[in-house]
């Protein structure tokens, strides 16, 4: 007997670890508790805010969690029109589904303070409050994915066509966003590869869109003509240093452009084979369907609430991989 409530306790706090770390916690047990939550015959409604729902990254996530709704049958999603980071679109959206009673809010909080007594609001009237990409406190579930994770997968591609380049004293443009720390992994893993594999770190500047990732390059490929590297914080960032590259016509051979993100612009670089060669991917297709089965399971309690969804890297070393990422794209 004491040996069953050993293994009965063991259990329970591995359960509790895989709660608090999102990273233990797998696609299947996420779908099952989805599926779970509609076995009862029970009707849902949830909503997405994305904070720039005009990207086209941002379009396909919604696709695909229109898709999973679909698929279940028994939710529905709704949309809101937040653009460009309009924070007042955003809590008129907010608003209006509190006001409807809908089960779940899935949000990318552009800004916590301002959304915190929303999120109150909703949860006095038994309204579960998700978060995408950033984490609120007191929050029922999250929809993310492991910066670290990509900020490594990246950051290891970069130091192994370093190596197999026998580059002599390496020199890497990094791309940060310091104005959100809770993605900083994105570039502090980057730092901790490059500092162990002798890669010097010229330049570390903001930059997360394509027009400022091109006049950062000119700028630091004017100081440093040998530039070998350059991470971007997401793809954006770094087709804008990709356009930088081209125009300034240093060979491919000669750099590594990489990015973060697997977004349709960066994925089709990385498939021309030239100077951008990888980006850390998410996996857009589980991500949308996550965005549905996350809020099920948090309104029903039929499964984890919290979870990343996976990242994976993105080249032409894996063409059949890389096919099926730009194919998100397409259906």
């Amino acid at each position: 007997m004491a040996a069953l409530v050993y293994v009965a306790a063991l259990w329970l706090n591995q359960a509790a670890a895989a709660e608090n770390d999102p990273s233990k916690v797998t696609i299947e047990e996420v779908r099952a508790g989805g599926k779970k939550a509609c076995e009862g015959g029970k009707k849902f409604k949830i909503a997405f805010s994305h904070s720039v729902s005009e990207a086209a990254i941002v379009k396909q996530v919604r696709h695909f969690a229109d898709k999973r709704a679909a698929e279940l049958g028994c939710v529905t999603v709704l949309h809101d029109n937040t653009q460009a980071n309009n924070l007042e679109q955003q809590i008129n959206a907010v608003q209006g589904w509190i006001t409807l009673g809908i089960d779940a809010i899935v949000v990318t909080p552009i800004d916590e303070s301002a959304l915190k007594p929303f999120q109150k609001q909703a949860q006095a009237q038994h309204i579960k409050w998700l978060t995408y990409l950033g984490k609120m406190g007191g929050s029922d579930g999250f929809v993310g994915f492991d910066h670290a994770q990509a900020g490594q997968l990246i950051g290891k591609a970069a130091v192994d066509w370093v190596k197999s380049k026998k580059i002599e004293h390496p020199k890497a443009l990094v791309t940060t966003l310091t104005g959100l720390p809770s993605i900083a992994p994105r570039w502090t893993e980057v730092e901790k590869l490059f500092a162990q594999a002798g890669i010097e770190i010229v330049a570390k500047q903001d930059s997360a869109d394509q027009a400022s990732g091109l006049t950062i390059t000119e700028t630091v490929l004017k100081q440093h003509p040998d530039l070998s590297v350059v991470i971007g914080l997401n793809d954006d960032a770094a087709v804008g240093a990709n356009r930088a590259v081209t125009v300034a016509g240093i060979s491919p051979d000669q750099i590594f452009i990489g990015g973060q993100d697997g977004s349709f612009e960066g994925l089709t670089a990385v498939n021309q084979g030239k100077a951008y060669k990888a980006s850390a991917a998410i996996l857009i297709n589980e991500l949308g369907a996550n965005v549905v089965d996350l809020a099920l399971n948090a309104v029903a309690g039929s499964g984890p609430s919290f979870a990343y969804t996976p990242t994976v890297l993105a080249s032409k070393a894996d063409q059949a991989l890389l096919d099926k990422l730009i194919a998100n794209y397409k259906n």
